[in-house]
C-alpha cells in the first residue's frame, strides 16, 4: 500500500527544499589542500590580501576585491580528499557579508 503526501505536506517540503538551496547557494565553501593554491586562485579572481588573525592552530585571513566583497580564508583539520581517509590541514574560502 502506497502512501501519498497531502498537498499541505508537499508544499511544506517544497518550501524546506527551497530554504536549503538558498542557504547552500549563499554559503558555498571552497576547499583547497595548500595555502599556495588558495593564493593563486584568489589573485586570479582579482582579490587582494587585507589582514590575518592567527591564534595557535586557528588561522584566518581576509581578502578583498574592488567590488568590496570580502572573503574569509581559514584553516581546518579535515579530510584531504573525498576518496581517502587521510586528514590534514584544509584551507576553506567563505564569502562574508560586508557593509
Amino acid at each position: 500500500m502506497k502512501f501519498r503526501l497531502t498537498k499541505k505536506q508537499r508544499e511544506k517540503n517544497r518550501i524546506n527544499y527551497q530554504q536549503f538551496k538558498d542557504y547552500e547557494d549563499n554559503h558555498s565553501v571552497e576547499k583547497f589542500n595548500s595555502l599556495d593554491k588558495v593564493k593563486i586562485y584568489l589573485k586570479s579572481k582579482g582579490y587582494r590580501y587585507d589582514s590575518a588573525f592567527n591564534f595557535k592552530e586557528d588561522r584566518y585571513m581576509l581578502w578583498k576585491n574592488r567590488k568590496n566583497t570580502w572573503l574569509k580564508v581559514y584553516s581546518a583539520k579535515d579530510f584531504l580528499n573525498k576518496t581517502t581517509m587521510e586528514q590534514g590541514t584544509v584551507w576553506n574560502i567563505e564569502q562574508i557579508q560586508g557593509e
